[in-house]
């Protein structure tokens, strides 16, 4: 590996760190594309190699999170156990699968999901408001404890708004369900299931956009190592390439979560469509082998 290659790794890795931690959806997103369109890496060692990247970006921004108070952490513990059995079967059935198959899937996901966050109104009214007690806020008790009496209720001060935020997450249950799908599509394609986990954080369960991105940070830093041992296992991780991404992720995720403090929660929701579109079309132009979009 030649140094120009290495810091060229690096700074795709460093935009996929700050993508990544800014949205929540762990810096896959940005990391697999780049990696196999730019690159021309194999996706199985471009998936491989990002899920581990995954690892180190999630956790780099969901401690950074901490400090802030945003994410909510006891949610964040329920989706992920579901989420890392989902990501461990789909690192199964993802390293057995052919490379255009897998570009396909991905390029259709975040079509997808950049269509439900545009048409879709922002979940989570309460953004912008002072908190309320618990019980008046969102749904009510019980959609809001799905395991024994614990609350996942949350509550934040959010500096762009100037107002603490209070929320209840409601359709808990139903969350559980498609925060498994979110695991199978992380180990399936490298993207840290932050993709699937934003929007279903937002649009069904009602949190606001800020607290779901930095929820979901957790959520992926516990469930993308299930998908990752997979495609170490079988061989699809380039340790030396793994190395220059962890480094250049690491430090993209930290300026992600400093703007993700002070940007609108409206403001990250449209970047966050932009991004999913664009990848959207040149994962797709790849795998129908339409060169003039790839």
């Amino acid at each position: 590996m030649t140094f120009t290659y290495a810091l060229s790794l690096a700074a795709a890795a460093a935009a996929g760190g700050l993508v990544g931690s800014l949205l929540g959806l762990g810096g896959g997103i940005v990391i697999v594309p780049l990696y196999s369109l730019v690159f021309g890496m194999p996706v199985h060692v471009a998936v491989g190699t990002s899920l581990v990247a995954v690892v180190a970006t999630a956790s780099s921004a969901s401690t950074a999170y901490l400090g802030s108070r945003v994410a909510n952490v006891r949610l964040a513990l329920v989706l992920a156990v579901v989420a890392a059995v989902g990501a461990l079967g789909g690192g199964l059935v993802g390293t057995s699968l052919k490379s255009v198959f897998i570009t396909g899937v991905f390029g259709l996901v975040l079509l997808v999901v950049g269509v439900l966050m545009l048409v879709r109104p922002e979940a989570g009214a309460g953004e912008g408001r002072s908190p309320r007690p618990a019980s008046r806020a969102g749904t009510g008790g019980a959609s809001d404890s799905p395991v024994g009496g614990l609350s996942l209720a949350g509550t934040y001060f959010d500096p762009a708004a100037g107002a603490h935020v209070t929320y209840r997450p409601r359709s808990v249950r139903a969350g559980l369900a498609l925060s498994f799908l979110a695991g199978g599509a992380s180990g399936l394609l490298g993207i840290g299931g932050g993709v699937v986990q934003v929007p279903v954080m937002n649009l069904l369960l009602g949190v606001p956009m800020k607290a779901a991105a930095a929820t979901s940070s957790h959520i992926i830093s516990l469930t993308a190592v299930a998908g990752a041992v997979v495609y170490l296992v079988r061989g699809y991780v380039d340790p030396f390439v793994a190395a220059v991404t962890i480094i250049g992720v690491f430090l993209g995720a930290r300026g992600g979560t400093h703007l993700a403090r002070v940007l609108p929660g409206r403001s990250i929701k449209r970047v966050f469509s932009l991004v999913l579109f664009y990848m959207a079309l040149r994962m797709l132009a790849r795998a129908l082998d339409l060169g003039f979009l790839s």
